[in-house]
């Protein structure tokens, strides 16, 4: 059996990389969007939202 505070950080380490892993796809987006000049006008380019993490 595993010991539960192990799975826990096990879970809490892979929330980290999911979250840094958001962080540079968004930037990604934002460089890409730059590089677009209708993406500069805001146009056919959907809006990013930022997640809220419930407790």
């Amino acid at each position: 059996m595993k010991n539960p505070y192990d799975v826990l950080r096990m879970k809490e380490q892979e929330l980290l990389r999911v979250r840094k892993e958001i962080e540079a796809l968004r930037i990604a987006a934002r460089l890409l969007g730059a590089e677009d000049p209708a993406a500069a006008k805001g146009e056919g380019q959907p809006q990013l939202s930022r997640v809220v993490e419930m407790p």
